[in-house]
């Protein structure tokens, strides 16, 4: 079931009116357990994905137990391990397609919904271990990962914060503006996904498509090749804006509507100034996850051992962090390629900050920082660098590269 979709708002509509009209908390949890169910059920297209994310999720509970009595590093280590390689089997990873029978990696399950059910297990599972999760039962964990409106494309939503809500089941929104705020948001995001983004898509791929084919390039003028060059550059990180920021929009406000708060996942991301930045702007949740479940535990562990280089240490550990996450998103190496820029970016950022600090000190950095044409130009070189790196991200490595070339070869032939 799609999310913009008339068959989704319809539903919606429905289930706020009968959740107000409850009596009781116990029964708006049995109503939105038979949605997240429903829903569930109608997203995944066969009996053998749905088995599959039932015994994911069942794992983790499983695992959450066990942890919560043994709260034991090597349990949660080999457990990870295992979860994480179930996830790339089930994804299709290129990478250990070379590894396995082929007949294992052509099974028919369609994993919808399952990279961001296993971040939400890792952060659930780490929070158990922590004892920061002093309570939880099947039904909430269940719900937590199959809740509706984060299961396909997140935003991230953290366990504690959920179970709260779940447990509360107390409306949110208690005024007339701030219900129609809500309905507002949901129309705006409907309007975002369904019509603005598809026209930018298509004019992105009407474009990409000539950069293809390079003879098609050359009877071009200088003007015309560079507009259509930028509609390339460009287009689909304009579109992923209006496409994701959309989405998120219809699921943060459907579920406010319904007593659950979902974290935002956007603000203003295109005006950071640096790429470290602009993860704490662009699908916020998953920034904050890898920064407070990947970068920081290796790095605090890295720098524990080795405490004299812990200055140097930061690098590879953005290095490896931005290369699971880029790997997070797809199954190919053009996500390698994704996640290994932006930390390469993160580090180029952490680099030149460094050397403001050793030439000009604390004050100098604080100056350079208030700067507004160095913000300007931070926020230019910042833009075309994302632009650069989502290149790579709806297309394989080869393809990327062909436009590139292509372009480059065009360019040349004029000069």
């Amino acid at each position: 079931m799609s999310i913009p979709s008339l068959e989704f708002l319809l539903g919606l509509f429905l289930l706020v009116a009968v959740f107000h009209a409850l009596p009781s908390a116990a029964w708006r949890r049995i109503l939105l357990s038979c949605c997240n169910l429903a829903f569930v059920w109608f997203t995944l297209p066969n009996g053998w994905s749905r088995l599959a994310l039932i015994l994911f999720a069942l794992s983790g509970y499983a695992a959450g137990r066990v942890l919560w009595r043994r709260p034991y590093s090597a349990i949660f280590a080999i457990y990870t391990a295992l979860l994480v390689a179930v996830f790339m089997v089930l994804k299709k990873y290129e990478l250990i397609s070379v590894l396995l029978p082929q007949r294992i990696m052509e099974h028919p399950i369609v994993a919808v919904g399952l990279s961001y059910m296993l971040f939400r297990q890792i952060h659930f599972l780490v929070d158990v271990m922590q004892q920061q999760i002093p309570e939880f039962s099947l039904g909430s964990y269940l719900n937590y990962q199959f809740n509706l409106f984060g299961f396909i494309s997140g935003p991230i939503q953290r366990f504690e914060d959920f179970g709260g809500q779940w447990r509360s089941m107390q409306p949110l929104l208690l005024e007339r503006h701030e219900v129609l705020r809500a309905y507002f948001r949901i129309f705006i995001g409907v309007v975002k996904v369904s019509a603005i983004s598809p026209y930018f898509w298509d004019n992105y791929q009407a474009q990409r498509s000539m950069f293809l084919h390079p003879g098609s390039l050359l009877s071009l003028s200088q003007v015309s090749l560079l507009s259509r060059f930028a509609v390339v550059f460009y287009g689909y990180l304009v579109f992923l804006y209006f496409n994701f920021s959309g989405y998120c929009d219809i699921v943060i406000a459907a579920a406010a509507l319904v007593a659950i708060k979902m974290p935002e996942n956007f603000d203003q991301p295109y005006l950071s100034r640096n790429v470290s930045d602009y993860w704490t702007r662009f699908h916020q949740s998953l920034g904050f996850w890898v920064r407070d479940y990947l970068f920081t535990p290796m790095y605090k562990s890295l720098a524990t051992h080795w405490s004299r280089q812990a200055h140097l240490l930061v690098y590879p550990c953005y290095l490896v962090a931005f290369v699971i996450a880029g790997l997070w998103h797809g199954n190919s190496m053009n996500f390698l390629v994704f996640g290994l820029l932006h930390g390469l970016g993160i580090c180029a950022g952490k680099m030149w900050e460094n050397l403001i600090i050793w030439r000009s000190g604390r004050k100098g950095l604080k100056a350079y920082m208030a700067s507004r044409t160095v913000r300007f130009a931070a926020i230019v070189l910042t833009l075309n660098f994302v632009a650069f790196t989502m290149l790579f991200f709806p297309q394989n490595v080869a393809t990327a590269m062909a436009i590139l070339h292509n372009f480059g070869h065009a360019i040349k032939h004029r000069m």
